[in-house]
C-alpha cells in the first residue's frame, strides 16, 4: 500500500464529510478546551507506524500526567481512511488522527484547531519545516503538526553508474543525457536495463508528486490567487512552466527520444531497482528499508533530486503524516497538550535516536544532513515544498490520465494540460 493516497472504498469523501460536520456541529463542548485534572483516555489512531516507535514519547508524556492515559492504535493502511470518516460519522472517532498533507482541505471543518495559548502560529512558524506552514496552518490557525517530514530523493545503483564511469547527475540536462549510457535494450526490444524510472505513471512509484516537483522547479503556477482555478497549463510571458515539466517527464517514455528509458511494460519501478534492473528512480526516504529488505546485497545510496540548474533556488517535494485533532474529541485540550509535548525537540530527538526517519523540526534537521541514511532527505526538506489540492485522489486522478495521454494517446503537450485544467477546475467550483 503506498504510503500517500489510502483510498476510501464505496463511500463518497466529500459526502460523509458534510455528514460528519454535521454531526460536529451538535458535539461542540466550549470545555473542551480547558485543561482539567480528571482521568480521561486519549484514543491515538495511526497507520504505517509501529507501536514501539512511539511508545516512548507516550510514556513519557504519562509519566508528567498521571491522569491521562494514551491508547495508541495502529491502523491497517489499507482500510484507514474509511475506518476514520465511518467512526467520525457514528459518534466514534479517535481524539488524534494522522492527516495526510494533502488533506486538510477536505478535513478541516472537522479538525479541532490547537489553542493558540498552547503553540502560536510564528511559534510553529519558526520551529517547524516551512512546507508544514504552509500545509497545516490556516487562517492563523494550527490544524495538525508532523512527527516526521519526508521528501524525494534521487535513489541509484552504485555498481551500474560506476560501470558507466558516471556520478549522480545534479540537474535535469544531465539525467537527461546520461540515460542512454546506462539503457539497454534486449533483442526482442524489451528493456534489460533502464537508466531510470521516469515517463508513465502506474509503474513509477509516486510518479505524479515526481511531475508536480518537476512543475514546481519550472516556476509553474498552479492556481490563481484566491484558487478558484487552475493554472498550470498557461504560459507566463514567453515560457510555459507546465508544458516543459511534462515534456521533461514523458519524454522517457517517449520511443523517439534519445532518452527513451521506460515504458508501461516494465515491472514496478521499486521492483525493477531491487532486482538490479534500474540505475536510478526517485523516491522517499519511507523505502528505504523496504530496499534494505528485498535487496539486502544490492549497492545503491542516494542522492538530492536533480535541480534544473546550479543557478536556480533549490525546490523539492514533500509527502508526509501530521497529527491532528477531531473536533468530537471530549479532550482537546489535553490531546493538544500531548501533540505538542511529543513534537518539542527534546522529546522528538529521543524519537529520532530510536526511529531513524528525517526530522520535521528546523533545529533538529541540522543534526541529521550529515547522516549516511538520511541526510539527503533532511536537506532536501529545508527546500521542500507542496501543492494544494482541494481533493487529493481526483488531483492524482488528472494528472495520472494526463499522463497517459500523452505517452498512450499521443495527445499534444498543451491540450493534455488544458484537459487536465479544466478537470481541476471542476472539482474546484464543485459545492461553491
Amino acid at each position: 500500500m503506498d504510503r500517500k493516497y489510502i483510498l476510501i472504498g464505496g463511500i463518497g469523501v466529500l459526502l460523509l464529510i458534510l455528514i460528519i460536520v454535521a454531526v460536529f456541529a451538535f458535539s461542540g463542548d466550549s470545555k473542551n478546551n480547558q485543561p482539567t485534572n480528571e482521568n480521561i483516555e486519549l484514543i491515538w489512531w495511526k497507520p504505517f507506524e509501529d507501536s514501539q516507535n512511539v511508545q516512548e514519547l507516550i510514556n513519557n508524556y504519562q509519566q508528567l500526567h498521571g491522569n491521562v492515559q494514551i491508547k495508541y492504535v495502529k491502523k491497517d493502511s489499507a482500510e484507514y481512511e474509511n475506518e476514520l470518516l465511518k467512526a467520525i460519522a457514528t459518534g466514534n472517532a479517535p481524539d488524534i488522527f494522522s492527516i495526510h498533507n494533502d488533506w486538510l482541505p477536505a478535513y478541516e471543518s472537522i479538525i479541532a484547531p490547537a489553542p493558540e495559548s498552547l503553540i502560536s502560529p510564528k511559534a510553529y512558524k519558526d520551529n517547524f519545516a516551512d512546507v508544514a506552514y504552509n500545509d497545516f496552518v490556516k487562517g492563523n490557525r494550527i490544524y495538525g503538526v508532523p512527527l516526521s517530514i519526508d521528501a524525494l530523493a534521487l535513489f541509484y545503483n552504485k555498481d551500474i553508474l560506476g560501470s558507466a564511469g558516471l556520478l549522480p547527475p545534479t540537474t535535469w540536462p544531465e539525467l537527461v543525457n546520461m540515460v542512454p549510457k546506462l539503457t539497454q535494450v534486449s533483442k526482442t526490444g524489451v528493456f534489460a536495463q533502464s537508466g531510470v524510472a521516469l515517463g508513465t505513471s502506474e509503474n513509477v512509484n509516486r510518479g505524479v508528486d515526481i511531475l508536480t516537483l518537476m512543475m514546481l522547479q519550472n516556476g509553474t503556477k498552479f492556481y490563481s490567487d484566491d484558487f478558484t482555478s487552475a493554472e498550470f497549463d498557461q504560459s507566463q510571458e514567453d515560457f510555459n512552466p507546465g508544458v516543459y515539466a511534462l515534456t521533461l517527464y514523458t519524454q522517457f517514455a517517449n520511443p523517439s527520444k534519445q532518452s527513451y528509458s521506460w515504458n508501461v511494460r516494465n515491472d514496478q519501478s521499486v521492483d525493477a531497482f531491487t532486482q538490479g534492473k534500474l540505475a536510478m528512480m526517485l523516491a522517499y526516504q519511507y523505502l528505504q528499508p523496504l530496499i534494505k529488505a528485498k535487496a539486502p546485497n544490492l549497492g545503491w545510496d542516494t542522492a538530492p533530486v536533480p535541480q534544473i540548474s546550479p543557478e536556480v533556488l533549490k525546490v523539492n517535494f514533500a509527502n508526509y503524516w501530521g497529527e491532528a485533532v477531531t473536533s468530537a474529541s471530549k479532550n482537546q485540550a489535553a490531546a493538544w497538550d500531548f501533540l505538542n509535548f511529543i513534537t518539542s525537540k527534546e522529546e522528538l530527538e529521543k524519537y529520532y535516536a530510536k526511529h531513524k526517519v528525517p526530522a520535521s523540526r528546523k533545529d533538529i534537521l541540522p543534526q541529521q544532513q550529515g547522516d549516511a541514511d538520511i541526510g539527503v532527505f533532511a536537506e532536501a526538506i529545508f527546500t521542500a515544498k507542496s501543492v494544494y489540492k482541494k481533493d487529493a485522489r481526483i488531483y492524482e486522478g488528472v494528472f495520472k490520465t494526463m499522463i497517459d495521454s500523452v505517452v498512450l494517446n499521443g495527445v499534444p503537450i498543451d491540450d493534455a494540460l488544458r484537459n487536465a485544467a479544466e478537470q481541476i477546475n471542476l472539482n474546484l467550483r464543485k459545492n461553491e
